[in-house]
């Protein structure tokens, strides 16, 4: 491990994380060896700290920050935004959940991210602390966290699956201002005024794959027309799968659904980059709630680092493009890779205007000298 990498990365998280010294040194170096072993194992991580102590105690040091340590979500909400430089834009949102299971315990989060160049930035998190879907109160809960650290940040959408549906949740979304795009389930019932309620399917039917089609008018969910539900418009379009794609939408131009539903796919892409192609969220055997999210925290920073130098290093020199038209390796990786090898290769010069580059919030035109792979 580089001190001079976290000897700058220290002063620059500090500048947007208030903690004691030695906590803020614990931070920087979960931050930073994280990126360089792509892994969350408390154990496999302590062996690389460049300290005197033994491995024991350092291990110790991490078990002891997540136990005491409570990182602001605000702050690092702040900080995120800052570095991807996402300040004063309309967001896209995106909203789903990943969980999986350690032993016996189900470890289920929920997360709002931005979505920015195609990939999700994890904005807020909570941790379910139960199996299976969120419901309505969960999700409202989540939220006004937005709201609270960003009181005037516009949103463009909020986009989620077909997890992420019913009136309760509709209702909240359009008292609150909040435009949605997000997907129905094929056998849902659907009714306009004069009209006697009909499954989406029936709608969809005449489709061919790769076809869409806007529903004229005014919607409403369920099954009874005598209980008037939040109103929404609909977009639909088969797959070539042959699957059906439909998603209601409020409070925008229904043209630009599909398109904004698309990106959706992003948090997936975020998800896997935390897990398995990345930072092997997977991997920590933390159960604890509050730990876990404290742990998240630290990834949170972990990626947008990473993800970062990637964009920076693709401005001036773009990874090259297979056959099949898509990247040799992802922006994500691309970032991970030049971090890894800053860390051996930079002198203190080159590893000071790295992390004062990093920290700006547009990506800077100064290219990263021979870091990019």
């Amino acid at each position: 491990m580089n001190r001079t990498l976290t000897k700058y990365l220290s002063l620059k998280l500090g500048n947007h994380i208030p903690l004691w010294r030695t906590s803020q040194e614990t931070l920087v170096w979960l931050v930073t060896l994280i990126i360089q072993t792509g892994t969350v194992s408390l154990w496999r991580l302590a062996g690389h700290v460049d300290t005197r102590s033994k491995t024991l105690s350092v291990h110790r040091r991490f078990e002891r920050f997540f136990q005491h340590i409570r990182l602001d979500e605000g702050c690092v909400a702040r900080l995120v935004v800052h570095i991807m430089g996402l300040s004063g834009k309309p967001w896209h949102l995106a909203i789903d959940r990943t969980n999986w299971k350690f032993g016996r315990c189900h470890i289920n989060i929920l997360m709002l991210t931005i979505i920015h160049e195609k990939v999700g930035i994890p904005l807020f998190w909570v941790l379910l602390g139960k199996a299976g879907n969120s419901n309505a109160k969960e999700r409202t809960d989540l939220m006004p966290k937005l709201n609270k650290v960003f009181p005037n940040q516009p949103i463009a959408s909020l986009s989620g699956d077909r997890e992420f549906i019913g009136e309760a949740w509709f209702n909240w979304l359009q008292n609150q201002g909040i435009p949605f795009v997000l997907r129905l389930k094929e056998n849902m019932f659907i009714w306009q005024d004069g009209y006697a309620p009909a499954p989406l399917s029936a709608h969809a039917r005449h489709l061919k794959n790769g076809q869409k089609c806007i529903l004229k008018g005014t919607w409403y969910l369920g099954r009874d027309p005598s209980k008037t539900t939040t109103p929404i418009k609909i977009s639909m379009m088969r797959l070539k799968t042959g699957e059906m794609l439909i998603v209601a939408t409020s409070l925008i131009r229904i043209q630009t659904a599909l398109p904004i539903y698309r990106n959706r796919w992003g948090i997936e892409t975020l998800f896997s980059c935390l897990k398995t192609r990345g930072l092997g969220l997977e991997d920590t055997h933390i159960t604890n709630p509050h730990k876990l999210a404290t742990l998240m925290s630290v990834l949170a920073i972990a990626f947008c680092i990473a993800y970062k130098t990637g964009l920076w290093v693709a401005r001036t020199k773009p990874p090259r493009r297979k056959a099949h038209g898509r990247l040799q390796q992802s922006i994500f990786t691309l970032g991970i890779n030049v971090f890894r090898k800053a860390s051996v290769r930079m002198s203190e010069l080159e590893l000071r205007n790295y992390m004062t580059g990093l920290f700006k919030p547009n990506i800077p035109r100064k290219p990263l000298y021979g870091l990019a792979l």
